[in-house]
């Protein structure tokens, strides 16, 4: 039984062999191609690249943001919350976040969930964030 084994396999073995060495010399991979056409042929550029630019370069364009520098800026005490503690939340202001107005008056928010809630009821946590107050719930 062990003879047979061996006799299958060195057949199979040797068949595959065989098999990948006509493979091999038959294989064509450029069959049918004559390659790329010499230049000045049918060729023709996808791409036309000349080294001198088609127009001049623009001119630099005036400074964008002139205009509208320090004088345009609020100052620090328009932006200065009036408030230390956020209302509704009940944490301290976050310099980072937007503000709203409320009578004039610029209010802070502690997280950004809160800016919705007072956008939404002005009236009642309004007077909370004059007072510097948290909103007993």
């Amino acid at each position: 039984m062990i003879r047979n084994t061996f006799v299958f396999l060195a057949a199979f073995v040797a068949s595959a062999l065989i098999a990948l060495v006509v493979r091999a010399t038959m294989f064509q991979p450029h069959a049918g191609h004559e390659g790329h056409p010499a230049a000045g042929g049918e060729y023709t550029p996808m791409v036309s690249n000349p080294l001198t630019p088609a127009s001049p370069p623009a001119a630099a364009a005036a400074d964008p943001h002139a205009g509208h520098g320090a004088a345009a800026a609020p100052t620090a005490e328009s932006v200065k919350p009036v408030n230390t503690v956020c209302a509704i939340c009940g944490m301290e202001v976050d310099p980072k976040l937007p503000t709203l107005q409320y009578q004039g008056k610029t209010i802070g928010f502690g997280c950004k969930m809160c800016p919705p809630k007072f956008k939404a009821d002005p009236d009642r946590y309004g007077p909370a964030y004059l007072r510097n107050e948290v909103i007993k719930k």
